[in-house]
């Protein structure tokens, strides 16, 4: 019999921001890399319940309620603009340490994140956006009409109050879809719900008579996307009465590379199309180049690591006694900072390796970086007896002392308090052997060898490499000691 696959648990968490108390969704491992999910109008993190299912078996997926929605708490006097909206955010992001993140942006997610880029622009992997508009093709006749309500406009505020009943919203979620049986009702309640809330209705006026703010700040988004190209992929329903496909097509004029997908549906279009969407999305998240440093570049095995991250199209920092001390968590810190991964091969006198890993510990912490892969030694491997190669008699004096340094260090890592994610990657004790990259080789978390088929614990230094770099991408085995081999 088939197991049924197990869908992630989702936490329902509240972090306090500078006097507003965002409600957030939060799910995945913490260690791998994270997605920001931003709402849209009228809708608050609940509308993205089943995207957040579906990516959080690979990814650190977040979803924040902003002031004005959802279970979002905001004090009386807060001043509702998407200066301040992108403003709570930013410090959202801060408060939670999130460093590094691919930004999905929907509807008012497209205000708030592009904000958020222009400012934070190296904390951006990537942009999936979805019916989020930057430019003036992009806008129909009915949102254009909407932009024109301002403050001080006759009949502004009776125009907007207009757009907060429970029909308009139920509008936007069925209109333009061609089942309508795939939209859950109770999407639109709950927007009904809270925008029926006290104080909300007032919030939505601000924020209404505030997007022409957007609109006006289109040719610097546009300069924003043309000087940074981040990655994007482009998701649009075609039948938006708010913004019609074009809108989608016109990011390829700043962003040539963009994947552009139109699907056959409304504005809500996760509603009809998630089964058609979470494919393209995964497929565009794994394929996200990611930022990693690697010290101890210049060796044998730092090097072949080096070589595979930039092989595979990451953003390789290269760190070396001349660019960072290893026993120094300050330095560390300053050199580390951005990264989303950091890879270690390390050898030297004077307890240098054990050291090291106290001090990566306390620097990558310091630098709000959150994955640290060991590259360790095969001495610290049990025989079949139980006894660590290091500890046999018949142990290379040679190669001793590294060793034993090489297991310290995985002692120190395994007493760890730290919320650092490490994963300590052991090679065969033995038969660590120059040969080609085959991409065929076992990855598991355990203190004893592989053996393969031939009797023996065997890999070759580009599989190694390639089984290390899989660890700084995937975050797996997460504080746990792995080793490799061919089967």
């Amino acid at each position: 019999m088939t197991a049924l696959a197990i869908p992630p648990q989702v936490h329902h968490r509240y972090a306090d921001v500078d006097g507003v108390t965002v409600f957030y969704r939060e799910a995945g491992p913490a260690e791998a890399p994270t997605v920001l999910l931003l709402h849209g109008f009228p809708s608050a993190s609940h509308q993205y319940r089943r995207l957040i299912e579906a990516l959080a078996a690979r990814y650190h997926v977040v979803a924040p309620d902003y002031p004005g929605f959802g279970f979002t708490e905001a004090p009386a006097d807060y001043a509702y603009s998407f200066d301040g909206l992108a403003d709570t955010v930013e410090r959202f992001t801060d408060v939670l340490g999130l460093r590094r993140y691919a930004l999905y942006l929907f509807d008012f997610g497209g205000p708030v994140g592009l904000r958020l880029a222009e400012r934070r622009p190296e904390r951006v992997t990537g942009l999936i956006v979805q019916n989020a508009n930057a430019y003036a093709d992009g806008l129909s006749e009915l949102a254009q009409g909407m932009i024109a309500n301002r403050p001080g406009v006759p009949g502004a505020e009776d125009q907007v109050r207009g757009i907060l009943t429970l029909a308009v919203t139920r509008g936007q979620y069925e209109g333009g879809t061609t089942d309508v049986s795939l939209v859950d009702p109770a999407g639109w309640t709950l927007d009904q719900y809270f925008l029926d809330q006290p104080g909300r209705e007032e919030a939505q006026i601000a924020l209404a008579l505030n997007y022409w703010s957007n609109v006006e700040a289109y040719p610097r988004w546009q300069q924003y996307l043309r000087d940074h190209q981040p990655p994007a992929l482009v998701l649009w329903g075609r039948n938006d009465a708010f913004f019609p496909e074009a809108g989608a097509y016109a990011y390829l004029a700043d962003l040539p590379d963009a994947e552009v997908h139109v699907f056959d549906t409304g504005h809500f279009a996760l509603e009809e199309a998630l089964p058609e969407v979470v494919p393209l999305i995964g497929g565009f998240l794994a394929k996200l180049p990611r930022r990693i440093a690697v010290v101890g570049a210049g060796g044998r095995l730092g090097g072949a690591v080096a070589r595979e991250v930039a092989e595979r199209g990451h953003r390789l920092t290269p760190l070396g006694r001349s660019t960072m001390d290893v026993t120094d968590p300050d330095s560390i810190a300053a050199a580390v900072a951005g990264h989303d991964a950091v890879v270690v091969a390390i050898k030297g006198d004077d307890s240098l390796v054990p050291r090291g890993a106290k001090a990566l510990l306390d620097g990558l912490s310091r630098a709000g970086v959150r994955r640290l892969v060991f590259v360790g030694g095969g001495g610290s491997l049990q025989d079949p007896s139980g006894q660590r190669f290091v500890d046999s008699p018949q142990f290379p004096a040679i190669y001793l002392q590294t060793a034993r340094d090489q297991a310290e260090a995985l002692e120190v890592l395994r007493a760890s308090a730290d919320p650092v994610s490490w994963t300590y990657i052991s090679p065969p004790p033995v038969h660590l052997v120059d040969g080609p990259r085959t991409g065929d080789y076992l990855v598991e978390a355990r203190d004893t060898p592989i053996v393969g088929a031939s009797g023996e614990s065997r890999v070759s230094v580009p599989d190694f490499a390639a089984a290390v770099v899989d660890a700084a991408e995937t975050g797996r085995f997460d504080r746990r000691r792995v080793t490799v081999a061919y089967a």
